[in-house]
């Protein structure tokens, strides 16, 4: 797949009709997956390719026929361990690109991303279509295929260090008084051979780390001087410590595993700190030490919390469209009435009141009922050229009025020239608006709202960029990784959907929304969507 042609890829031929029957969801479901697959092969394929050429210099370098190859038979070898739960393809091509992959002298980390591109690409393309459904049936095997393929790579790779290690030790104890040269260079060898691992490995004896390499010191973000001799527990949250200890305990007496070890490592940000471990006891010739790699599942384990949040939106929105016409009409109807008997009544004082109080909470109902039934519908958008500063100048003129009431200030910033994108107009402006309006309720008579767009050019390529900045009081650390979950809310008033909503756009275009916030100094959204080739026409604005 990876690193030479497709000739030497062990093949069973081209694909014939199959008739999946091995998935837990059973034969309608599996045909539903399996089929969508069938339907966007040619397309996975070639993103896969496209994405491929650029994963790494490495891949750069090798022709594209022998990569569109070695993909295709990558697909095969998933196709089949997803409609037949078969693993012998999977294998035959997993021992082909171990060795090839240490002939051509490519990153072992390059290698993994490389397997992890075909479930990127279509766990992508079944948002971007809003296959819900469709990923939720997929996620579990697919996650499976990709798990037992990178970890079979990378258990052949720890087995070929440790075969290594092992040796080198032996070289030792018949070489040392005779062959000092030749110890030196096999020293050497052994050391590059372990700091080219991407994940850390480890050597523990009595509890403490007699070797690490850079992989492991980086991913604890510290160097190897202050790892050198250090109990190993040191670099593990203490909520896992017990459960670490356990484990490394049972390691040292034989005790069967269940599976690799997870925990949470320290000196990274705690969503990036998810760790997995595998380890094995050897006997190195000055008592037994443990060798071990650990390395970092933090994007799995974020990506599994994704599906799970899809799952439950997906029973939301089930659950709104059922309750929808039983709440809407009746809510229709008490406004309808109230309206009318605001008009007949002859209402004073409190009584009054009462009544607008009464309409005004109805018709708050209806707009809570409104964000759900947006929640749970399919998000379906129109691409067209947008401009994206007259867009925003749009929004700004509609929330001039309601800032003006609070005294405050909407000051807009957009160059003389941004290329037009291909958006969704109304679904930007639903977001725009929905931060707007945030940022009017967050800051205080006087305050200032700042808004503006901007192209820019970032590692991963050209965006332009949509931003609103506030002078509020900003928002709490622990509340910023929740902002954007469904009914999570601070306001007392808040259905917690708002936010959620312009995330929900914002990556239906393949963009990514990010906030800024400190205590006390305010808070920033800011909005990035991939500048498209086919809008490039600029547009000329004044300030």
């Amino acid at each position: 797949m990876w690193s030479s042609t497709a000739g030497n890829v062990p093949c069973s031929g081209a694909r014939s009709e199959r008739s999946p029957n091995l998935f837990k969801s059973g034969h309608a479901e599996s045909r539903t997956m399996l089929q969508w697959l069938n339907e966007y092969r040619e397309q996975i394929i070639e993103e896969w390719v496209d994405r491929l050429s650029g994963l790494s210099p490495s891949y750069e370098r090798r022709p594209r026929q022998e990569l569109f190859e070695t993909v295709t038979e990558a697909f095969e070898a998933n196709w089949e361990v997803l409609a037949f739960r078969k693993m012998d393809r999977m294998e035959r091509f997993i021992d082909f690109i171990t060795q090839k992959r240490l002939e051509a002298g490519f990153a072992l980390s390059d290698v993994q991303r490389a397997f992890e591109l075909f479930r990127l690409i279509v766990v992508r393309r079944l948002q971007v279509e809003d296959r819900v459904d469709v990923l939720a049936q997929f996620i579990e095997p697919l996650n499976s295929c990709l798990s037992f393929t990178i970890h079979r790579f990378s258990d052949h790779f720890q087995s070929m260090h440790e075969r290594s290690i092992r040796q080198h030790a032996e070289n030792l104890e018949r070489t040392i008084t005779l062959r000092t040269e030749q110890l030196a260079a096999s020293e050497r060898r052994y050391k590059t051979l372990v700091e080219e691992i991407n994940d850390g490995f480890f050597v523990i004896q009595d509890e403490l780390i007699i070797f690490a390499n850079e992989a492991f010191s980086r991913m604890h973000g510290t160097t190897l001087e202050e790892v050198q001799g250090r109990p190993f527990l040191r670099f593990v949250a203490v909520e896992c410590r017990e459960r670490v200890l356990r484990r490394y305990q049972d390691t040292l007496a034989n005790r069967p595993m269940n599976g690799p070890l997870e925990y949470v490592r320290l000196g990274c940000p705690r969503d990036k700190a998810a760790t997995e471990i595998k380890a094995r006891v050897v006997d190195l010739g000055q008592g037994p030490v443990i060798l071990g790699i650990c390395r970092d599942i933090s994007e799995r384990v974020a990506m599994e919390s994704k599906v799970r949040e899809h799952e439950r939106m997906a029973y939301v929105g089930r659950l709104t469209a059922s309750l929808s016409h039983e709440i809407r009409n009746p809510l229709s109807s008490i406004m309808l009435n109230l309206q009318i008997l605001s008009r007949k009544l002859e209402l004073d004082g409190f009584d009054r009141r009462r009544m607008e109080i009464t309409v005004h909470e109805v018709s708050r109902l209806e707009g809570i009922l409104r964000q759900l039934l947006d929640t749970a519908r399919p998000l379906n958008i129109r691409l067209q050229p947008v401009d994206l500063s007259e867009l925003a100048r749009g929004c700004a003129d509609l929330m001039e009025p309601k800032a003006g009431e609070k005294g405050l200030q909407i000051v807009q910033r957009y160059p003389r020239k941004l290329p037009l994108c291909r958006l969704d107009g109304g679904r930007v402006e639903q977001a725009l608006i929905n931060l707007l309006l945030n940022a009017i309720d967050a800051t205080s008579t006087g305050g200032v709202i700042t808004l503006w767009t901007k192209a820019k050019l970032a590692k991963d390529g050209h965006f332009l960029e949509l931003g609103v900045r506030d002078t509020g009081p900003g928002i709490d650390s622990e509340l910023l990784p929740h902002l954007f979950t469904p009914f999570y809310t601070s306001k007392a008033q808040g259905t917690g959907l708002g936010l959620s909503n312009v995330k929900r756009i914002v990556e239906a275009h393949s963009g990514q929304v990010d906030v800024r916030s400190r205590k006390g100094r305010g808070a920033t959204f800011v909005i990035r969507f991939p500048s498209n080739e086919s809008a490039d026409q600029s547009h000329g604005h004044r300030r």
